[in-house]
């Protein structure tokens, strides 16, 4: 339809500059997803916005030259709406004020619409996440952009922990303020009359330092303050409810989730593949002591990955191409003989947010795609 025509444009900017695009499907459920997350106007606004934060009134010249002349004041209230929406990025996620960008769609738009969507929402993100875009997620040859770690006390002690894999130095070294807020994930599956079958936890995302004072400013009803302390008291929950710990994939993540298998559309991706190990960045796998194994199978129905099995001699058994390393299983062995060991090659994850997704553009864009966004860039052209 030629209404469609903007929000056709607008997935091909997202698709073919941000680092993590979105491909077209062929039932055109990224199209409808966009339709509701956009008006027409906000739609034909976004495809003039670059990847990289820009100032207003930079913004607004450009706009003008290509024929959306907008009094700059109700610019300005247009990005802040569509920021408050969480369709762009901009506000309290960029340090200098006043600036904007494309935004992606995830880790990006579709996790800021927790506490916003609608069943009809939940049924095409599921359609077009499940169909097309875990393509586009989960790649062997770009960065993934979250990873796995242990949770707290599933690591061998012979065995050191980096301070990127322990989750109590991740929470001590975190910048405030923290903020937890419920799942999109989940609240997507309860909007589908499909709710967790692990646990009736949905406050289990965590952010810090500017990704949660931007949650804040955007007044996400389900989005809360907590103290360090009270953070470690939830950590415990999530460990004796199951919860997969995924943080941000960079030494000093700004987020992490709490993840289940039933939910998780991350897990969920992951599971499509007859190998999920190959594709995660994790750092551990679980093993087990046969000798002491008594086949309880208690540890079975924790995997969120179903990796483990007791075999036909009564001891259990990892699946090492589905293991991910969470350490949940250990935390429920009666009698110790599951252990989470180090893999072979250690993965160090990139320092930051923005060295993270500077990674991943460096391997869709190639040496030449980069240096021509440099170029643009320096020239103040949008990239």
């Amino acid at each position: 339809m030629e209404e469609d025509h903007v929000y056709h444009q607008l997935r091909r900017e997202i698709d073919t500059r941000m680092p993590v695009g979105m491909p077209a499907s062929e039932d055109h459920s990224e199209i409808d997803l966009l339709k509701r997350l956009f008006t027409p106007e906000e739609a034909a606004l976004a495809v003039h916005l670059s990847v990289l934060p820009e100032p207003l009134k930079k913004l607004h010249k450009r706009l003008k030259k290509a024929g959306m002349d907008l009094p700059e004041e109700r610019l300005e209230r247009m990005l802040d709406g569509m920021v408050r929406k969480g369709v762009i990025f901009g506000g309290k996620m960029f340090p200098k004020p006043k600036h904007y960008s494309l935004g992606q769609f995830a880790v990006g738009m579709y996790e800021f619409q927790v506490d916003r969507q609608t069943r009809e929402m939940a049924e095409q993100a599921e359609k077009y996440m499940h169909g097309t875009f875990y393509r586009e997620f989960f790649r062997k040859d770009r960065p993934l952009q979250m990873r796995t770690i242990p949770v707290a006390a599933s690591i061998a002690p012979e065995y050191r922990v980096s301070p990127y894999d322990d989750i109590l130095e991740l929470v001590r070294r975190a910048p405030d303020p923290i903020v937890v807020v419920d799942c999109v994930c989940k609240q997507s599956k309860d909007l589908l009359k499909e709710p967790c079958r692990l646990s009736d936890i949905r406050n289990n995302c965590m952010l810090f330092g500017s990704g949660a004072e931007f949650v804040m400013e955007r007044e996400v009803p389900s989005a809360r303050s907590v103290t360090r302390k009270e953070l470690l008291s939830l950590l415990e929950q999530f460990r004796n409810a199951g919860l997969v710990l995924q943080p941000a994939n960079t030494r000093d993540p700004s987020y992490i989730c709490a993840c289940c298998g039933c939910c998780c559309n991350i897990l969920q991706g992951f599971k499509k593949f007859p190998r999920p190990a190959e594709y995660f960045h994790s750092n551990y796998q679980a093993i087990v002591d046969v000798s002491s194994c008594t086949g309880c199978e208690a540890c079975v129905p924790r995997c969120q990955m179903e990796a483990l099995s007791v075999d036909a001699s009564g001891r259990a058994s990892v699946n090492p191409d589905r293991c991910i390393g969470c350490g949940n299983c250990m935390t429920v062995c009666p009698v110790d003989a599951v252990k989470l060991a180090p893999l072979a090659g250690r993965r160090v994850p990139p320092r930051s947010h923005e060295a993270l997704y500077l990674n991943i553009a460096r391997q869709k864009f190639g040496v030449l795609g980069m240096l021509k966004m440099a170029a643009r860039a320096a020239a103040g052209k949008k990239v």
